[in-house]
């Protein structure tokens, strides 16, 4: 996924960036990487660009990144959840609660939906340190007018 973004500012060893969103790829989901709603984003600074407020660049994620974290987000959950059904009415049925298998499959569903979603929190905050998810500025498109 590549990005066209303005740099607006530095904070400490972070470039603030503003981008646009454009009306085809609104939908897609992957903008949801810069933030929900919000149209700037901090992201590492690369010193190598040389980059001053008002330079026009490329944010990247590679693809493959993109792919695995896609897969993480939304496949992991369904499959837990599909898990959890299976384990829920098997339960039900070892307990004997006849009639009731169903809503222990909805239950264990449920349940296990929820441990997926605390394993990926506890695995997204692990992967912020190492930044192996995250954008990275590409290159700058166009220089502002430099004021020396």
């Amino acid at each position: 996924m590549e990005k066209e973004a303005w740099v607006v500012g530095f904070e400490g060893g972070q470039v603030r960036l503003r981008y646009l969103r454009h009306s085809l790829c609104r939908d897609c989901g992957a903008c949801s990487m810069f933030g929900e709603g919000e149209q700037e984003v901090l992201l590492p600074y690369d010193a190598k660009l040389d980059l001053q407020v008002g330079d026009r660049v490329t944010v990247e994620m590679k693809s493959g990144q993109l792919l695995r974290a896609s897969l993480l987000a939304y496949g992991v959950p369904l499959l837990f959840f599909l898990l959890g059904y299976l384990v829920g009415e098997n339960l039900s049925r070892m307990w004997q609660l006849a009639g009731y298998e169903e809503a222990g499959g909805i239950v264990g569903g449920l349940i296990f939906l929820f441990l997926s979603y605390k394993g990926i929190n506890l695995y997204d905050r692990r992967l912020q340190t190492t930044g192996r998810y995250q954008l990275q500025v590409t290159r700058v498109l166009s220089r502002a007018a430099r004021k020396d």
